[in-house]
């Protein structure tokens, strides 16, 4: 059984890849976690020289699923590395080159891929070349044989880390794809440690294998919920997982569920007029004391609103909250593990919210576009020359 359902089931509805994507999680983790160990060298050597750099620019890339990686590391990279580190989607790139590369400024290109095959990450790497005088590229993906890892094999300013092969996704939407190149960009400030970092994948896998096991049954329950409009919120580095939570449940209601994104406090200044009977809203809690309180202002302020909206809130320790229709704890003690761990484990949960509510809008959650209109690996971009 995959959450809930037979292999024949869900290979009838056109969901068996999606779902076994999902619950694969924690035993790619722990791959991973052997990928990691076992190139550490090869990592910290390719690493170190560049972080050395005067005036260093690191620039976290990619698409969609593949750009929320970044947004979802970027403050936990800049904190931990000391540098001037920035997420920004290789869509914004490539239209606009000469606002992000600049010739002087020694950058770092850290790029994200499922398939590594979108023309937008081929062409950022190809612009960066053209644009930067010195340059380096850092190729997160999870498909060997894609042209963003073989654009750069060999070249001695670039280095590829290939996720577990399981981690390719088949299905429409970015699943394991998405936790494991997390996973890895918040490796690389303790690549060279990275043996200290087994227990916390362990207990990272523990608690996922336990949300997938305990509390799938819960999230389909929420998803039978008449819901129109899905609105997800988190602040400091769970904003990343709102973006991608939010994309998740977009991709696979086929738009018939309209989603965004916010941090609570952005959420106050307009975005919040989007409330109305048919929302759901779900809160990702920080572990942070400061931001946290932040996060709990603004759901008891919508808790005590009146109106048939319902909330969510993913928490992660045991904090009273009224007035919450459903409420998610984490069960390990996550109170001294740095916020953007959180991410791999919060978006499980919207990731399962997203499989089922496709299912019950008879959407078929492996391709939810059948007729073609939005595709896996995006087609229809032309690259223009830059000149």
């Amino acid at each position: 059984m995959l959450l809930g359902y037979s292999e024949e089931q869900l290979k009838e509805r056109k969901g068996y890849a999606t779902a076994k994507e999902i619950n694969q999680q924690p035993k790619v983790w722990r791959e991973l976690f052997n990928i990691l160990l076992n190139q550490k060298r090869e990592i910290a050597e390719f690493l170190n020289p560049i972080l050395q750099l005067k005036d260093l620019k690191i620039i976290l890339t990619g698409a969609g699923t593949s750009a929320f990686v970044g947004y979802s590391s970027e403050g936990y990279l800049r904190k931990m590395l000391g540098q001037d580190v920035e997420a920004i989607d290789t869509t914004d790139i490539v239209a606009s080159p000469e606002n992000f590369f600049f010739k002087d400024k020694p950058t770092l290109l850290i790029s994200h891929g499922r398939s590594g095959d979108s023309p937008e990450s081929v062409a950022t790497i190809e612009l960066a070349e053209k644009i930067i005088k010195d340059v380096y590229f850092l190729n997160i993906t999870c498909n060997k044989n894609g042209k963003m890892a073989k654009s750069t094999i060999d070249k001695k300013n670039s280095l590829n880390i290939f996720m577990p092969e399981e981690s390719n996704d088949e299905g429409f939407a970015m699943t394991s794809s998405f936790t494991c190149m997390l996973l890895t960009d918040l490796m690389l400030p303790h690549i060279e440690e990275i043996e200290s970092k087994k227990d916390l994948f362990e207990k990272l896998a523990k608690e996922a294998e336990r949300i997938i096991e305990e509390e799938a049954s819960i999230v389909e329950e929420i998803s039978k919920i008449d819901y129109d409009r899905l609105i997800y919120l988190g602040s400091g580095n769970l904003k990343g997982c709102a973006a991608e939570a939010a994309l998740k449940s977009l991709e696979l209601s086929r738009g018939e569920v309209n989603t965004n994104f916010n941090t609570p406090l952005g959420f106050r200044h307009g975005p919040k007029s989007v409330i109305n009977d048919k929302t759901l809203l779900g809160f990702f809690v920080s572990n942070n004391p400061y931001t946290q309180k932040y996060d709990l202002d603004l759901i008891k302020e919508i808790a005590n609103e009146p109106g048939q909206r319902k909330l969510m809130a993913f928490l992660p320790e045991d904090l009273q909250i009224d007035g919450i229709d459903y409420i998610f704890k984490l069960r390990q003690d996550f109170t001294n593990v740095e916020e953007a761990f959180l991410t791999p484990l919060y978006i499980i949960y919207a990731q399962m919210l997203a499989f089922y509510k496709s299912l019950n809008l008879g959407i078929t959650p492996d391709n939810p576009n059948p007729e073609g209109r939005v595709n896996r690996v995006v087609k229809g971009v032309i690259i223009y020359e830059y000149v």
